[in-house]
């Protein structure tokens, strides 16, 4: 398949390598000149993209585009002005911050998103994100000596960039079409023990928490990406 990536950043170049390993044609965006010397020498066609410019037609020409761009005010709009063709299917990278509602600023954008996407592509796909972790990424690095972070008995919702490749890789091959996935790994731990325990390993100060703070927050359920998805990456492989 011929498969558009507007974003590759983290998980769009890595998505991008598995998708060339695959057999598929490749093309994508980044914002800088460096970056897409570096992508187009992996094989990957790379175009420049910048709010408030389009992107070039043929990036909105695939059978398959992976829209994986963060929020931020006016981009919607901007969506709405590109010259998509109607026979793509659209994917649509979000965040498990929709779960169970939308409640900050961000997460009431990324919700208008989705109903756009849904509104306006007969085949689309929405993969709701939970923190990300793996190739090179861990939420412990910024936490390391803190203190008095809330939220010791949280469970941790993350997916690992493995999991994330792997899934979207899944929604491909089985044609998940029009269905929206919360895409999170089937382990909860603790935050104050998961954080703790990856500071300790790797030797960083230990971030404190909150110990007055008996909240108990949410776990994001795994099951319905489960269905399709079963070989779970630990958290602690980075």
């Amino acid at each position: 398949m011929k498969i558009s990536i507007i974003g590759l950043g983290w998980y769009g170049e890595a998505l991008a390598r598995a998708l060339l390993l695959n057999g598929h044609q490749v093309m994508g965006t980044t914002r800088t000149e460096a970056k897409k010397t570096v992508l187009q020498d992996l094989g990957i066609e790379t175009h420049l993209l910048s709010f408030p410019h389009p992107p070039s037609e043929a990036l909105l020409n695939s059978d398959v585009i992976i829209l994986n761009i963060p929020p931020f005010e006016g981009e919607l709009e901007w969506f709405m002005k590109w010259n998509w063709s109607p026979e793509s299917w659209v994917i649509f990278i979000s965040s498990t911050a929709l779960y169970p509602k939308a409640e900050s600023k961000n997460a009431l954008l990324l919700m208008e998103q989705e109903e756009w996407v849904k509104k306006s592509f007969a085949n689309w796909s929405i993969l709701r994100f939970g923190g990300l972790i793996g190739g090179g990424r861990h939420p412990g690095k910024s936490l390391s000596g803190r203190k008095d972070l809330p939220g010791r008995l949280w469970p941790v919702n993350l997916i690992h960039q493995k999991d994330a490749i792997g899934f979207t890789l899944t929604v491909l091959t089985k044609r998940l079409q029009n269905k929206t996935f919360l895409v999170v790994s089937n382990e909860h731990p603790l935050r104050e023990e998961f954080y703790r325990d990856y500071c300790s390993g790797k030797g960083l100060p230990l971030p404190e928490f909150d110990q007055e703070d008996r909240s108990l927050g949410k776990i994001v359920p795994s099951h319905e990406m489960g269905q399709f998805y079963s070989s779970f990456h630990p958290l602690t492989d980075e």
